[in-house]
């Protein structure tokens, strides 16, 4: 048996088109095509070579298709990623896999204290009530606890129920967000921003998942994109404190990029970020804020600032915790999660982003596995 629909979304999962995969495994597009479209099987061979290619067991091509998690209307794409449907379709089906094993690892745990689904709910009423959204993103910061430097963002949002994973996007592909269709909140970053560039993205996608909850991407796509930008600033930035610090570190040389050197260290938001907030709460004249840009370009600082090098980039840690517990209260085990996923242990890496090293303390426990309980996932160390 072998379902052609299985090796689509493998071939989708990993970015590729027919054609790319076609020539990693030397064949034509047109067979990769016909065995998608289940007009032809593949010889056991071109199978095992399938496998290889994907990290997975050759029974995973006996396997139905994922069922729809996603609505990828829904999914917060940002503009400029949109132009392409292939683009759309490989993090679509990216989220479906994630979500999946997701669902599977949570099945051995209890994860305490999600507060993100009142969050959303309170700020969702109150945003389509008409209250600012900057007194939605105060309300958030607040709620979740977020330390006036910014450093315990991307932990904090996981402690309150968001899944954060990070994989190589291709192409033009920024960060983005989605609700799954069972209510479960994800954002997939890049892996190729700083970490001052990583926080705004990490709010901007907040933004997005409290504000526009299954909201048609589509439909004034612009305007949403506006609003979680505005969002991202006022959360990373509230105004009262921001406006005290700006005046310490930055005060008079407000058209100089190298004058908020020390205010980013000390918010742990980008060079252009804290200018761009400056100049909407007015600390800056339109002609200040151009000059400020053409100083950026001619000093390099578009793509990468000063410090940028120096700030760790920090990582999610939510499924690492949650494979650790499971893994180390011998709940199950790594072959027996491989076993039942039909994958190898390189799929697991790959797709949460997670060093194979990792699994080595867990590879020589043959100890059997315990199906007695269900475990609470405590707040620990690394979450």
């Amino acid at each position: 048996m072998f379902n052609g629909r299985v090796l689509k979304e493998l071939r989708l999962l990993n970015g590729l088109s027919r054609a790319e995969l076609a020539q990693r495994i030397n064949l034509t597009e047109q067979a990769i095509w016909q065995f998608e479209s289940n007009e032809t099987k593949p010889k056991l061979s071109t199978k095992m070579h399938l496998a290889n290619q994907f990290h997975v067991d050759l029974t995973y091509f006996e396997q139905e298709e994922e069922s729809v998690r996603f609505d990828s209307s829904v999914i917060a794409f940002r503009n400029a990623d949109l132009a392409t449907r292939k683009t759309i379709d490989i993090q679509t089906m990216y989220l479906h896999k994630v979500d999946s094993l997701i669902d599977y690892f949570e099945s051995f745990v209890i994860i305490p204290n999600i507060t993100i689904h009142d969050l959303s709910n309170v700020v969702s009423e109150s945003y389509h009530k008409g209250e600012s959204i900057e007194e939605l993103a105060l309300y958030a910061r607040e709620k979740l606890g977020i330390s006036k430097d910014n450093h315990d963002l991307l932990y904090k949002l996981e402690r309150s129920g968001i899944y954060i994973v990070e994989r190589l996007i291709n192409g033009q592909a920024d960060a983005y967000s989605a609700w799954s269709k069972l209510g479960r909140p994800y954002i997939v970053l890049g892996t190729n921003k700083s970490s001052v560039r990583r926080n705004f993205d990490l709010a901007h996608e907040l933004g997005h998942i409290l504000l526009h909850k299954y909201k048609d991407m589509n439909e004034d796509g612009d305007r949403l994109e506006q609003e979680a930008n505005y969002f991202a600033s006022c959360f990373l930035l509230p105004k009262e404190e921001f406006l005290v610090k700006f005046e310490e570190r930055v005060g008079k040389r407000v058209s100089n990029p190298d004058s908020y050197i020390l205010l980013k260290l000390d918010l742990n938001v980008s060079i252009q970020a804290l200018e761009y907030r400056a100049f909407k709460l007015g600390l800056l004249t339109p002609k200040q804020h151009s000059y400020f840009y053409r100083q950026i370009a001619q000093k390099g600082y578009k793509m990468i600032e000063p410090l940028d090098d120096q700030i760790f980039v920090k990582k999610p840690s939510k499924v690492k915790s949650i494979l650790d517990v499971v893994l180390s209260n011998h709940l199950v085990s790594l072959a027996t999660i491989m076993s039942k996923q039909s994958i190898r242990l390189q799929f697991i890496s790959e797709i949460f982003s997670v060093e194979m090293k990792f699994f080595d303390q867990y590879q020589e426990d043959r100890r059997t596995d315990r199906f007695d309980n269900i475990i609470p996932l405590y707040k620990r160390n690394n979450l």
